[in-house]
């Protein structure tokens, strides 16, 4: 057990990258660690290595949760007044229909294949109501054809119900044949 224990606090310690000093958070890290690995070289038994690991656990905490509060505070609030928005960078959070557009693109978009010669497509239409596109082939069972249609639907329902959506969510489909390949 005192093998274990101590292997493993010594690949922690030899694992861990050393915190220079560059702010009050990371100097209260960097003795933490010190003081913790000091009590450990001069510990005797597995009961002093356990004291020692707790008051490293304690230092530690107190060092995330007073110290440093402050100043991730002041960072945080800093980066964001400095930060200027620029396109590509500046956050943004999708609509509700956005969102279910493009979680139902990514799941059921197609390109047309010889052994099912359709494409297909979701996009939003409105706020409220997406679209499936439907490109076919004029050679194309008109069965499969409708199957197709049913499933994007259904995916799309079952989708939105997941999200607690499907009370708004509307869906219409725009069909397009195209003459096949010779």
């Amino acid at each position: 057990m005192n093998r274990r224990l101590l292997c493993a606090l010594s690949v922690l310690l030899l694992l861990s990258t050393p915190v220079h000093a560059q702010s009050p958070c990371s100097d209260c890290f960097y003795a933490a660690e010190e003081e913790a690995r000091k009590c450990l070289d001069n510990a005797i038994s597995a009961g002093d290595r356990n004291s020692c690991l707790d008051n490293r656990r304690v230092r530690l905490k107190s060092c995330s949760d007073n110290q440093c509060q402050a100043v991730r505070e002041e960072t945080a609030i800093t980066e964001t007044q400095s930060t200027p928005a620029r396109p590509g960078v500046a956050p943004y959070t999708p609509t509700e229909g956005e969102w279910l557009a493009l979680v139902t693109r990514a799941g059921l978009r197609r390109e047309a294949t010889p052994d099912r010669p359709y494409s297909l497509d979701i996009v939003l239409a409105d706020p409220q109501t997406l679209q499936i596109m439907i490109r076919h082939a004029s050679t194309m069972d008109k069965e499969q054809l409708r199957r197709a249609i049913e499933g994007a639907r259904e995916t799309i329902r079952n989708t939105a119900k997941s999200y607690g959506w499907d009370k708004w969510v509307k869906i219409r489909e725009t069909v397009e044949m195209y003459s096949a390949k010779k």
